[in-house]
């Protein structure tokens, strides 16, 4: 899987645990996406792009059920207070639960559990 990370609380831990499951991370540059544009637009360009996205941004992370937009990639909210090892942890534990993450959900990585939405627009 390729992703995207977003957010300003996202620390280099992230990037590195990804590549230690075996996926790419890849930036906003690469990818041809304005990060700073408004959820919408951001969720249609990595839907473009066929990237997949990781945010620490609560806001973000709600925007596809505020907003509905095209978005049929997999998107991961990591809801923590912050920290490198936190972070890292919780992509550790997303991916040793889950071996491959299915397009059109939701995880929500806390402190304790891994929990899955649906995002809109899917069947």
């Amino acid at each position: 899987m390729r992703f995207i990370i977003h957010g300003t609380t996202a620390s280099p831990a992230i990037a590195e645990a990804l590549l230690r499951h075996g996926h790419k991370v890849v930036s906003a540059e690469e990818a041809k996406i304005a990060p700073d544009g408004l959820p919408i637009e951001f969720f249609a360009a990595c839907h473009k792009a066929q990237v997949d996205v990781l945010t620490t941004d609560a806001e973000m992370a709600d925007a596809p059920f505020q907003t509905p937009v095209k978005f049929d990639r997999s998107l991961v909210f990591l809801q923590l207070a912050g920290g490198d090892i936190e972070q890292d942890d919780a992509v550790d534990r997303l991916f040793e639960r889950y071996k491959r993450l299915t397009p059109g959900r939701m995880y929500t990585v806390t402190e304790t559990r891994v929990k899955i939405r649906q995002l809109p627009g899917q069947s």
